[in-house]
């Protein structure tokens, strides 16, 4: 079963570890040499709930998943009008934006990904917003494919991003949350 965990302090030498595997590093940060002081320079105001915008502190929600408990990923959320994307003319909309990575090479390719996707929806963005944004690097077909599950529907591209929307009356009802038949009980 999936669920999710507020990031805290202790998550970080893991996030560490998942952001310099080399399936993370290939569409996350690319090229960045991930430290302990670099990980705790970004996420830990998410830690807080927060992540500076100049200035200003803008709201942000992270997240470890966990599959029968086990940490296996990272998941974060928060209004995408309070992260401007340069070119992608998001003025005016009112939605939530994602960002998502499995970070345990031994949950690749086994839905982990679009089954967390569809529980943060249901679970937390519904509630705040009636739309999502995820902008998948074009050539991560395994995101595109995953966010495609979620109940994302292309919206156009922009350079080498894959720009993608859900909205909260396009979720498919019939399309429900797995209980991952891979927790052993």
């Amino acid at each position: 079963m999936i669920s999710f965990e507020p990031l805290r302090q202790d998550h970080l030498p893991l996030l560490l570890t998942w952001l310099n595997a080399p399936h993370v590093q290939n569409f996350w940060d690319r090229g960045t040499a991930w430290t302990e002081s670099l990980v705790q320079g970004k996420y830990g105001t998410y830690i807080e709930g927060f992540k500076w915008v100049g200035q200003e502190k803008r709201p942000l929600h992270a997240f470890v998943i966990c599959l029968c408990g086990e940490p296996i990923g990272y998941i974060q959320y928060y209004d995408a009008g309070h992260f401007p994307r340069v070119g992608y003319e998001m003025e005016g909309f009112d939605m939530a934006a994602l960002d998502i990575f499995i970070g345990e090479v031994s949950a690749l390719g086994k839905g982990n990904g679009s089954s967390s996707i569809k529980k943060l929806l249901s679970e937390y963005v519904w509630n705040e917003f009636d739309a999502c944004f995820v902008d998948p690097d074009a050539a991560n077909l395994g995101a595109i494919r995953a966010y495609e599950k979620a109940g994302f529907r292309f919206w156009k591209n922009v350079d080498n991003m894959t720009l993608m929307i859900c909205r909260r009356e396009d979720e498919d009802a019939s399309d429900c949350l797995s209980a991952h038949s891979q927790c052993k009980r």
